[in-house]
């Protein structure tokens, strides 16, 4: 895999959702809490995988200051006008390395796209901070509470439960499973909606139905998963 790169790394298209996790892929559910390198020797020990780990991390929970230790300026800056905070959903899907530079890949599982970290395996040898010093986003921004809902939508209607559960609630997906499964491909989205932190997105199929879906939000726009939290059916 070959990337280019500029001070600014320029944004390219939109990266399709990719929910089962790859062989070697690291959870950041059970992986350990976040080291933080205000020694040399702090930066020393850790791999350059998990080093990028930690500023994903850093960027999930939007701590900027333990961020900027890890990567340079132009990266920080780059990860926080992305999104702030960067949110919960990051998945490490593999790394590569080449010319001292290790590429460490994440995926964003509740939102689609992906996020390249170069990190300098040289500077990270050395002991010193910012090794983080490239950066790559497979789309400008994340995705909206509307599409997020549109996802959910397409995985139960072709009764994929496991992607369902990555965008609602356990409830929620038993609600729509309940009422068909799978849910069938004549849902269309008629509108959006907004009012107190929640988006109400109502589609219809092809015999009058409808079905609302609540998004949180803010839940949506942190990047966390289920932030689906009810359906309603209706004629």
């Amino acid at each position: 895999m070959t990337f280019s790169w500029s001070t600014r790394v320029a944004v390219s298209g939109l990266a399709a959702a990719a929910l089962s996790l790859p062989a070697g892929a690291a959870a950041f559910a059970v992986r350990p809490a976040l080291l933080t390198p205000t020694a040399a020797t702090a930066t020393a020990t850790v791999s350059p995988a998990t080093y990028a780990d930690q500023l994903v991390r850093a960027w999930g929970r939007g701590a900027r200051p333990a961020a900027e230790t890890l990567a340079t300026s132009d990266v920080v800056t780059e990860l926080f006008a992305y999104s702030t905070p960067g949110g919960v959903s990051w998945r490490r899907t593999g790394s590569s390395g080449t010319a001292g530079t290790i590429f460490v890949t994440y995926h964003d599982d509740a939102r689609g796209g992906t996020v390249t970290l170069g990190v300098s395996d040289v500077i990270l040898s050395q002991g010193q901070q910012h090794a983080v010093y490239r950066v790559q986003f497979s789309q400008a921004r994340p995705i909206d509470a509307t599409e997020y809902a549109d996802r959910l939508v397409r995985a139960w209607g072709r009764g994929d439960r496991t992607a369902s559960s990555t965008y609602a609630t356990s409830a929620t997906v038993a609600a729509l499973f309940g009422h068909a499964d799978p849910g069938g491909g004549f849902w269309a989205r008629i509108r959006a909606e907004g009012a107190a932190g929640t988006v109400y997105v109502t589609y219809g199929d092809n015999t009058g139905q409808r079905l609302v879906l609540r998004v949180n939000n803010f839940a949506e726009h942190d990047g966390q998963l289920h932030a689906v939290y009810e359906a309603d059916f209706s004629r």
